[in-house]
């Protein structure tokens, strides 16, 4: 990584941080696809203006990578940087550097998202006004610009938990709009990829559930502010980009199996639970083998 353009910072933000990014980087190799995007990411993030520090937890890398990330922070006062053992989840290592965070607001940001400018002002204008805890997430297109559909759900079931892990998410339909800005609205949940949540609000749901080996620990981060009568909204005016197409693999379907089972409470509910992981299994590997792409593929990873 070639060296950052430095930032001044004025006294009250250096006194009272806004927001804290957050970026767990995990398995990034130099010469893989998902070295660049680090880099963008990065960029992103200590060029947003309401980004006031940013907290990096290196987790598992190539040493290169490790010895790049030290770089970052010895150059630059506002960025701090943390280390967890590559044997420890997912959300163990969001919830390390939220330990962390000095901001109000805590944005959770995977290292292959390019923020657009203004778009956490946008995040944050959206939770005004509405209930707590409160969760907002951006909108994230492809590099050429396709919505990532599974960034927001539009109902939280075992039937849902299916289509994310098919890729066959629909965007939810627009419902009216709650909080501070008219353009968002009330989704069941959004990704863990680019989420903006006040830090006392993370802190009282308890955090990530560090059960989850890497994906779907924000669905349930989502259904517990829900079920705590709080607001998990979508603000499509955020933007992002996201250049690393997201993992469907063992790990994915494990995350999801683990939701469909904490998430029931018929016995009916509990039965399909029970035959959820080797149902998805089968059916990302078939989607997979049709697709032309190995079952076990593991690009730059996305989400929690």
């Amino acid at each position: 990584m070639d060296k950052f353009p430095s930032r001044e910072r004025t006294s009250a933000t250096a006194l009272a941080p806004r927001v804290t990014a957050v970026v767990v980087v995990r398995d990034v190799r130099p010469h893989q696809p998902n070295f660049v995007p680090l880099d963008l990411c990065l960029r992103s993030a200590l060029a947003e203006p309401w980004i006031d520090d940013l907290v990096i937890v290196d987790h598992g890398n190539a040493p290169e990578v490790s010895a790049a990330l030290r770089a970052l922070q010895a150059d630059r006062r506002d960025v701090k940087l943390l280390t967890i053992t590559a044997d420890q989840s997912t959300a163990a290592a969001a919830n390390l550097g939220a330990q962390y965070a000095l901001g109000r607001w805590i944005l959770f940001l995977a290292p292959d998202i390019v923020l657009q400018r203004g778009a956490v002002a946008r995040m944050a204008a959206a939770g005004g006004g509405a209930k707590t805890p409160w969760i907002v997430g951006g909108r994230l297109t492809d590099s050429e610009g396709r919505e990532q559909r599974a960034v927001r759900v539009g109902s939280l079931n075992a039937w849902s938990a299916i289509a994310i892990a098919l890729d066959w998410a629909d965007a939810p339909r627009k419902r009216k709009a709650t909080g501070g800005d008219p353009q968002a609205s009330p989704v069941s949940a959004v990704s863990g990829a680019f989420m903006l949540i006040p830090r006392s609000d993370f802190q009282a749901l308890g955090g990530f559930d560090e059960g989850y080996a890497s994906f779907a620990a924000d669905l349930d981060l989502c259904r517990r502010a829900a079920d705590a009568g709080g607001s998990v909204l979508f603000q499509p005016e955020a933007a992002g980009v996201q250049l690393a197409r997201p993992a469907r693999g063992r790990k994915h379907v494990q995350g999801l199996a683990r939701f469909v089972a904490k998430s029931a409470k018929t016995p009916f509910q509990r039965a399909f639970a029970a035959i959820a992981t080797p149902a998805l299994g089968v059916l990302v590997g078939f989607k997979d083998f049709v697709a032309g792409r190995p079952p076990q593929q593991r690009p730059g990873r996305s989400g929690r």
